[in-house]
């Protein structure tokens, strides 16, 4: 399918955003529409004229909601990405940090609690820029160097990882926030070289690769947190999804051996993996999934 990023000019009021969509639904063309557009524009209309095209939405972190001092007192952005939850529609945000500075001064602390609650939303993915950013009297040459490595590895690990299915369930046994878990990843990438300014490539690395770095990562957090026992399915989870995203977004068959049957895995009970890893029996199986009529499905081999 052909993509079209669409500027920020075609979305700068509701109207113009509306008459844009009512244009490109009419043309019944198999593109997917890359649309930037602020949160102020997302509403019961604007979702439903989105939902009737191809559409993955860039929500600008804009000014106003970088000044909160408290990010879950803003009721009516959550109340807007829960409805492209509800709606399936595809999101994900855009937090420019240079433009930001211009107005608020940022610190590190405070853009690691606006990224922990970006994720809460469950986004698709995440642009971080950071190019332009300038020390400041809370905010160090280092602390800079250390925001840039970070904002690399979210995006590897999350956006490129293609983590949004399994992040916050994985996440939550370690008892981390997020930003803390993919700050120590940026870590692990400096220590493992391909992180930022290595010759990895994130944006060019295949999938697969990208996601046997996670589970080398996840495995070691498990590992540190005493958490051997939960590790096999968080596995599961991580390379079931991937395979399932492969398959949707590049028509690639996998062949998986796993510990636990996927029924098991996509039920509500591995929302808490202690739990799930705790109660639910090891149930080994290979599974083929493969991309059929419908998307994404698998069928067992044994």
């Amino acid at each position: 399918m052909e993509t079209l990023r669409v500027a920020a000019s075609h979305s700068s009021s509701k109207g113009a955003l509306l008459e844009y969509i009512k244009d490109i639904s009419q043309k019944n063309e198999e593109i997917l529409y890359e649309i930037e557009l602020s949160s102020t524009l997302i509403d019961k209309d604007t979702v439903k004229a989105l939902s009737g095209i191809y559409a993955s939405l860039d929500i600008l972190v804009t000014d106003e909601l970088c000044c909160e001092t408290d990010f879950h007192k803003n009721k009516a952005f959550v109340r807007k990405c829960s409805l492209l939850n509800e709606t399936g529609l595809v999101f994900g945000f855009v937090f420019d940090a240079a433009q930001a500075q211009k107005k608020i001064p940022l610190s590190i602390k405070h853009i690691r609690s606006l990224i922990d609650f970006l994720i809460e939303q469950y986004p698709n993915h995440l642009q971080l820029e950071w190019e332009g950013l300038r020390p400041s009297a809370v905010l160090s040459t280092q602390d800079i160097k250390t925001l840039r490595a970070f904002f690399y590895a979210t995006e590897t690990f999350y956006t490129y990882g293609r983590a949004v299915p399994w992040f916050l369930t994985v996440v939550e046994p370690l008892r981390l926030r997020p930003s803390v878990f993919l700050g120590d990843f940026a870590e692990w990438q400096r220590c493992n070289n391909c992180g930022l300014g290595s010759s990895f490539s994130a944006e060019n690395a295949p999938h697969t690769e990208i996601e046997k770095m996670i589970l080398s990562f996840v495995k070691l957090k498990y590992e540190e947190k005493k958490l051997p026992y939960v590790y096999p399915a968080a596995e599961d989870m991580i390379r079931l999804h991937g395979a399932f995203s492969r398959a949707g977004a590049e028509g690639i068959e996998s062949i998986l051996d796993l510990s636990y049957i996927p029924d098991d895995l996509f039920s509500p009970y591995a929302q808490d993996l202690r739990l799930f890893a705790g109660e639910v029996c090891m149930e080994s199986c290979t599974v083929k999934v493969f991309c059929g009529p419908d998307g994404p499905d698998f069928t067992y081999m044994n």
